[in-house]
């Protein structure tokens, strides 16, 4: 799953500016920088990076794009006739599930778009010499021409990295729809559960796949997985909780749920052990694994990352704790709060992992 990630994203946008990639402080041995290729001279070609990004690019956008267009396309196409008030309902949301399909197909268009545009900009320093020879002297170009190829480059990769973009919605669209098409009208059979995992399984390994190659930094890529994982399960607990899944679909969401607050509450274990032990930014004065107003003061952010993570295993835990001991008088009342309560919980890791890559886009001279 997920297609040309240009080797590694982060290493692609800091190699582009010339700059080493370096590992986060902390405790431990330390880690080597990995450097991009040696600084060029200032009167030859600037050379893509990766150096087969554009052809990887080209051939995302000339083969899988249309191809994964034409399987969302045809989905939708059989699905389609279904929907008329006269047929029976193949799924639950049916519509969802179309629309998931005509979603995924429109990004693929998208992507092939794109990469023709990236292919606009894509030229070679053969090319530029028999263009303008005059402008090529011992082997070098001029400062003009640089400046032409240069251009030329930085147009190829905002429209490649676009086309990555679209590439990769429309395959997340795309799981996600057959994810949705998956969970049948009424109650879910036992049987049934099998499909909608192995949906689930291909949706969750697109999206870690994405998370993986959109940082660099370890510690925050990790960050960014956990949170992601969060949301997912947070959303598919609340789905699960919504009247008509039945027991199974009750005790899914009450597993998710649990798992989710033994995470938090892991998490928040962690953040106030590292407090106590000083590393978290303590100032100069105060004496770390000591409870000084000075040493709360200058570590209340990291606190406050403590509590909302306690928050939200007490939110999960008790959701979870809803699911397993309500029976079927008042079920309907329990899901609706345990509902919003996920749902608010894998909002705000959501909104968490935006914050996570805005800083590093950030860091890389891109926000």
């Amino acid at each position: 799953m997920g297609g040309p990630q240009g080797v590694d994203g982060g290493r692609v946008r800091r190699a582009r500016r010339g700059r080493g990639v370096r590992a986060p402080r902390g405790a431990g041995a330390p880690r080597r920088a990995v450097r991009a290729p040696r600084r060029l001279a200032r009167d030859t070609w600037q050379p893509p990076l990766p150096l087969g990004y554009a052809a990887s690019i080209q051939g995302l956008g000339g083969f899988a794009a249309p191809l994964l267009a034409g399987a969302s396309f045809t989905m939708a196409a059989l699905l389609l006739p279904t929907l008329a008030a006269a047929q029976p309902r193949f799924a639950r949301w049916p519509d969802a599930a179309v629309s998931l399909f005509l979603a995924s197909g429109l990004a693929q268009i998208g992507a092939v778009q794109a990469a023709v545009w990236a292919r606009r900009y894509d030229t070679l320093p053969e090319e530029l010499a028999q263009w303008w020879p005059g402008e090529v002297r011992d082997g070098r170009p001029t400062r003009w021409l640089r400046n032409v190829q240069r251009g030329h480059a930085t147009l190829s990769l905002r429209w490649a990295d676009r086309t990555r973009g679209f590439y990769h919605a429309g395959i997340v669209l795309l799981l996600s729809g057959t994810l949705v098409v998956g969970v049948p009208p009424g109650r879910v059979p036992g049987p049934r559960w099998t499909l909608i995992g192995t949906a689930a399984l291909g949706l969750a390994g697109e999206l870690a796949w994405l998370v993986h190659a959109a940082f660099l930094d370890p510690a925050r890529r990790h960050a960014a997985h956990g949170h992601v994982a969060a949301a997912v399960a947070g959303l598919v607990a609340g789905i699960a909780s919504v009247p008509g899944f039945g027991r199974t679909g009750r005790g899914v969401a009450a597993v998710l749920l649990a798992g989710a607050a033994v995470g938090h509450l892991v998490v928040a274990a962690r953040v106030v052990r590292s407090v106590r032990g000083g590393g978290s930014g303590a100032s100069a004065g105060s004496r770390p694994g000591t409870w000084s107003g000075t040493w709360i003061r200058a570590t209340w952010s990291t606190w406050a990352w403590a509590f909302g993570a306690s928050a939200g295993a007490v939110v999960l835990g008790a959701g979870a704790g809803l699911l397993l001991a309500t029976g079927t008088a008042g079920a309907a009342s329990v899901r609706a709060v345990v509902v919003a309560g996920a749902v608010v919980v894998a909002g705000g890791h959501l909104v968490r992992f935006v914050g996570l890559v805005r800083a590093e886009r950030a860091e890389d001279g891109e926000g």
